[in-house]
């Protein structure tokens, strides 16, 4: 099951016409933070940052590490799956299993 970090910006989504060049400045500084744990695809969308492990050994300690960038104020770990009910619903008892 592929999982993937969301993590949520704090008061960037108040910026005006140059939100963008904060935003790429917070990719690079999560891209970088994350360099020594793995792998990772980083990229913006919806006031959103997706951070895709492709090649990791520690997840654990990655999302720590996500939860310690400034300027993000909230973070998920999610399990990838189709936009289909069933598939989510079965997705769902999958992932939240041991909880």
């Amino acid at each position: 099951m592929r999982e993937v970090f969301l993590l949520k910006f704090g008061e960037l989504v108040l910026k005006g016409l140059n939100r963008l060049k904060f935003e790429n400045r917070l990719v690079k500084l999560v891209r970088t933070r994350m360099y020594k744990y793995g792998t990772f695809e980083v990229y913006a969308k919806q006031s959103v940052l997706f951070v895709e492990p492709i090649e990791c050994e520690d997840l654990e300690a990655a999302f720590d590490a996500c939860r310690k960038i400034f300027g993000i104020v909230a973070v998920q770990r999610c399990a990838v799956c189709d936009k289909d009910i069933m598939v989510a619903c079965k997705t769902a008892e999958t992932y939240l299993a041991d909880m």
